[in-house]
């Protein structure tokens, strides 16, 4: 992991970043509204490697390859916790775990990351955080 020593208030989940970025995504005005309102409060975000490479491949698939690369651009001024073989080893040990059809290895990755950096919300439309991972949306 990166920025160890960094407070961070937010991680932020790929659908949001998607529904950022895809007008025609059923969370982009509530996405652009959360999005605003963490600059105004000046909320630090982290995401993770996992979360950049979905938003990505997502975004390529639903508005195209140029999307993608606006997507990476953008992302690089938000920092990046990147997915060791340990934090992998316990998102898939987490991911076991869990009993709802459509679990998200990215999702359970996100849990642990929040975990260990101690990191309070998410900005995420999913559910699963709330309901199976014991975490906080925005």
């Amino acid at each position: 992991m990166n920025n160890d020593n960094v407070a961070y208030d937010v991680l932020v989940d790929s659908d949001a970043f998607v529904g950022l970025l895809y007008d025609k995504d059923a969370h982009h005005k509530r996405a652009t509204e959360l999005f605003a309102r963490s600059a105004e409060d000046n909320k630090a975000l982290v995401t993770t490697s996992y979360v950049v490479a979905e938003a990505a491949t997502v975004l390529s698939h639903r508005k195209g390859q140029d999307a993608a690369r606006a997507f990476l651009k953008m992302v690089n001024r938000i920092p990046t916790v990147f997915i060791t073989e340990e934090i992998h080893t316990e998102s898939l040990a987490l991911f076991a775990q869990q009993k709802r059809r459509g679990t998200s290895v990215v999702d359970c990755s996100n849990a642990v990351v929040m975990e260990r950096l101690g990191i309070p919300k998410i900005l995420s439309f999913d559910k699963v955080y709330t309901k199976d991972l014991g975490q906080e949306a925005v």
